[in-house]
């Protein structure tokens, strides 16, 4: 009896050595310096395309700058010619700016001619810029509006000149050319310009608003 209990004991031991083993090599042992790494970034956005506009002092893209870009000028002579080599100044002034013929600082567009200007005919002539561009600015000229000044200069002084109508058309433009949404081109007729201009009443002086609409015409003597 006791050695067949001796040999259970023993038989239990063996069989708990045996399961103590199998179980300590199902665990897998640690990992010696185990480095864990971090995700991949993702790459970082394409930089965004370099902007074609171009941009002023103030950071406005495309900022238009508005000017007188060309004055031209329609007079209809009535039945008193304009003779050769009497002649006319046409010049554009900014309205209230002119004080006497030598002056200059409101002069902006003017020509010269001497030809003659037939009965009962149309005359239109291009004027050429005389004044810096900064007085020429849509902004500046809309302070006041302009005055379109015609002053004959008779040949002889009893000879007469009659007019019977006076336009002119003014353009507005930017510094790339393109004209002013609403004010790009101005036709004004002044259709109470009419009179004789002689040796002493020499000057048909044209008014507009700030808007550049027709307000006077009238004859003034020599200044």
């Amino acid at each position: 009896m006791k050695k067949l209990l001796s040999v259970t004991l023993l038989l239990s031991f063996i069989n708990s050595t045996v399961s103590a083993q199998i179980i300590q090599k199902t665990v897998p042992a640690a990992k010696k310096n185990m480095v864990i790494k971090s995700p991949i970034p993702a790459p970082p956005p394409a930089p965004a395309p370099a902007s074609t506009n171009k941009t002023d002092n103030t950071g406005n893209q495309n900022t238009s700058v508005y000017s007188l870009a060309s004055v031209r000028v329609n007079i209809k002579t009535g039945s008193d010619n304009k003779e050769f080599p009497s002649a006319v100044d046409i010049e554009i002034w900014k309205k209230g700016e002119f004080f006497n013929a030598l002056s200059a600082p409101g002069r902006l567009y003017k020509i010269s001619t001497a030809n003659e200007m037939t009965v009962n005919s149309n005359t239109e002539l291009g004027l050429g810029k005389i004044a810096p561009d900064e007085k020429l600015s849509l902004s500046n000229l809309q302070t006041s509006g302009v005055e379109l000044r015609i002053t004959y200069i008779a040949n002889f002084f009893l000879d007469a000149w009659k007019i019977e109508n006076i336009s002119c058309t003014l353009e507005f433009r930017d510094q790339y050319g393109k004209l002013h949404p609403t004010m790009g081109t101005k036709n004004i007729s002044f259709s109470n310009a009419r009179g004789f201009l002689d040796g002493k009443y020499k000057a048909m002086v044209c008014t507009t608003d700030q808007n550049f609409n027709p307000l006077s015409a009238n004859i003034q003597e020599w200044q």
